[in-house]
């Protein structure tokens, strides 16, 4: 009996978690549809997404006793993640032979903050769920589907988009705009929901809805033109 009751807190939080990211997952890679990326490139990014996390945790907990300001926290912590999201998506994609359309930038930006948020999601849901409190987990769940998976995939596909429409002079530039761009966006989500205001949530989630649908759009018009500027280090052949 003890063991069934540990599998299904375990069980619990893995699928809360994991749905969410699943589900946003198949939506966006459905942009791309004219453009397949490899599976095991897509699975590498949403693995190492997750992994991700941890550093991105122990970071967070290391600059603890340096940031005590709340509001100095949120910013920081907001920049920890999408930094740690940007640097797993460099490592993996961003010199791959694979990324080399206007559109994949976003998308593998995209496939590692639904990694990351998966795990995180798991971590906000083992709390009620040791407690086999039902409704608390499909609570946490549901409003992470809605807010905070949705913020990490939009953050992070700020930057995509940057990448993927900067000329190669500016692509440094287009770079550290567009972390700052997902910071920010991180960064007043935080602000917002941290205020324990009902308008205020309710706002700060149409703003977030809202930034998600012009970004639909901009991958729409992604998809249709190829990257300028190829991310792998080769020489364009005559």
């Amino acid at each position: 009996m003890a063991n069934e009751v540990m599998n299904s807190n375990l069980l619990i939080p893995l699928m809360v978690g994991f749905i969410p990211s699943v589900i946003w997952l198949i939506f966006w890679l459905h942009v791309d549809e004219d453009h397949r990326e490899p599976f095991g490139l897509l699975l590498t990014c949403f693995i190492a997404g997750g992994i991700s996390v941890l550093f991105a945790t122990f970071i967070q907990q290391s600059l603890k006793t340096a940031v005590t300001d709340p509001n100095s926290r949120i910013v920081v912590w907001a920049a920890v993640e999408e930094v740690v999201k940007f640097l797993v998506f460099y490592l993996i994609a961003y010199k791959s032979d694979y990324d080399d359309h206007a559109i994949e930038p976003p998308i593998y930006m995209i496939v590692v903050a639904l990694g990351f948020a998966a795990l995180e999601n798991i971590f906000y849901v083992l709390q009620p769920s040791v407690s086999a409190n039902v409704t608390a987990i499909v609570l946490t769940g549901g409003l992470r589907f809605f807010g905070s998976t949705l913020l990490h995939t939009i953050a992070s596909c700020l930057i995509g988009i940057s990448i993927g429409l900067a000329p190669k002079a500016f692509r440094g530039v287009a770079i550290v705009v567009g972390i700052g761009a997902a910071i920010f966006l991180h960064a007043t989500f935080n602000f917002f929901i941290l205020k324990h205001d009902t308008a205020s949530v309710l706002q700060i989630y149409g703003y977030l809805w809202i930034a998600a649908i012009i970004s639909h759009i901009i991958l729409e018009k992604l998809r249709r033109i190829p990257l300028s500027i190829p991310t792998r280090d080769t020489q364009a052949q005559p």
